[in-house]
């Protein structure tokens, strides 16, 4: 059974994902998960990147006999394991509640993969951390020197921009 995706929650830093269903695996594209209000960087750009995203969180739930793992990169050797368990067990693992979060190949799509059992249903949800890639399409307005974030020290001195003498 093909296992359903829904975007339960989507900011400009953080999205969680839900997938449902039993025996297949599903592709989360992180270059899909742009909020409202971002677009992705043009990667040919010079300083650019793709999307970065890192594995905050990782929550499922399912009947006797359901697995669920979740790998980055290619499956096998050169492939990245992220998380695997018994979904009947409903295990949840909080990165960031460590102090950390999972960015092994975090360059890469996310597959999600329920196995075990025939028909042995799992939801897993995940929970991603835009980390680059992901740009603001609003621009926030500057008043001054002292509006500006990046602008540190004194600012009203003679022959500065803002002097206002």
């Amino acid at each position: 059974m093909a296992l359903a995706v829904y975007i339960v929650k989507n900011t400009n830093k953080e999205t969680v994902i839900s997938c449902s269903g039993a025996n297949d695996t599903v592709s989360l594209a992180i270059s899909g998960i742009a909020s409202a209000d971002q677009q992705l960087g043009a990667t040919g750009a010079a300083g650019a990147t793709g999307p970065v995203v890192s594995v905050a969180t990782v929550i499922s739930s399912g009947t006797l006999g359901s697995s669920v793992s979740l790998r980055r990169g290619a499956t096998g050797a050169t492939g990245h394991l992220v998380f695997s368990g018994a979904p009947e067990n409903a295990p949840v693992i909080q990165f960031n509640q460590y102090g950390f979060m999972e960015n092994g190949q975090n360059n890469k799509d996310i597959l999600v993969t329920h196995g075990g059992a025939t028909g042995a249903l799992a939801t897993t949800w995940v929970v991603l951390h835009k980390q680059d890639g992901f740009y603001s399409k609003v621009e926030y307005e500057k008043y001054g020197s002292y509006d500006d974030e990046t602008i540190v020290g004194a600012q009203n001195i003679s022959g500065s921009p803002d002097y206002t003498g």
